[in-house]
């Protein structure tokens, strides 16, 4: 906040600042904008309040995905992938059922927005590793399998120079439906007991240069009793490097990558 200055003194709000008269002195300051309450019950800001609430239900899908992955969200991210993964989810919400505002939060509803995301945006995961994979689970759904039937890394993309192995991460992060609860006015998993549930599965270090044939990282859920139907399951695969010394493996910073290959 801070006196006007010149000759000319102005009453009102020009390009976000608001101009006005305080004891005597002519005030500008920035703009505020509306409160919280008003956004909520005025009903010229009901698109804000809807749209809020949705972006609210993209953060809680993004930080469930992030949960899921544990660790290893933060060893292969790079910068502003949670935005980036919450702008992802805002578009799965934007394909849901029920009015604006309310929309379902369910990644089954385009499951082709998040399949392919890079958790570094910068270096894509096919660039490194691009063996096919195929993604499976058992009648139950508590159990996956990622299955490579030919692995080689990629030889075309520098690795470091004295990096001698490549090890490859699958990890599962299931998240549940999300779904408006007028009563509390917030958005709440469906299935909390299976919301945010994950696991890793590291395969042996692999080394460079060798093709390796039928290669299986399979989880199993701790709820032997199965995964609800609709409960994401989403499966994600990432690659690293390492150099061997003696009987241990040290792991290259860089370069690393992963991305989601499945949601079943």
């Amino acid at each position: 906040m801070s006196r006007q200055k010149g000759i000319l003194k102005l009453v009102g709000t020009l390009n976000g600042k608001c101009y006005y008269q305080l004891n005597g002195q002519y005030i500008v300051r920035k703009a505020a904008g509306p409160s919280r309450a008003r956004i909520n019950n005025d009903p010229a800001f009901i698109n804000v309040k809807n749209n809020n609430q949705e972006f609210a239900a993209a953060s809680q899908l993004s930080k469930a995905i992030r949960l899921g992955l544990a660790d290893k969200a933060n060893q292969f991210k790079y910068n502003y992938m949670a935005s980036r993964l919450t702008g992802c989810c805002r578009k799965i919400i934007q394909k849901g059922s029920g009015t604006f505002g309310e929309r379902e939060a369910d990644l089954f509803n385009s499951p082709s927005e998040l399949i392919g995301f890079q958790l570094n945006k910068d270096l894509e995961f096919h660039q490194l590793y691009n063996s096919k994979t195929k993604v499976t689970t058992n009648s139950h759904r508590n159990e996956i399998s990622v299955q490579i039937p030919e692995s080689i890394a990629n030889e075309h993309y520098r690795i470091p120079k004295k990096a001698t192995h490549y090890q490859l991460t699958a990890a599962i992060s299931c998240v549940s439906k999300l779904q408006w609860q007028p009563k509390i006015q917030a958005y709440q998993p469906t299935h909390p007991e299976h919301h945010t549930l994950g696991g890793i599965i590291e395969s042996q270090p692999l080394a460079l240069n060798t093709i390796y044939h039928h290669l299986n990282l399979q989880w199993q859920s701790p709820t032997p009793k199965g995964i609800p139907t609709d409960v994401a399951m989403t499966t994600w695969l990432g690659i690293a490097y390492l150099k061997q010394q003696n009987d241990s493996f040290q792991t290259f910073k860089t370069p690393k990558s992963m991305q989601c290959i499945s949601i079943i």
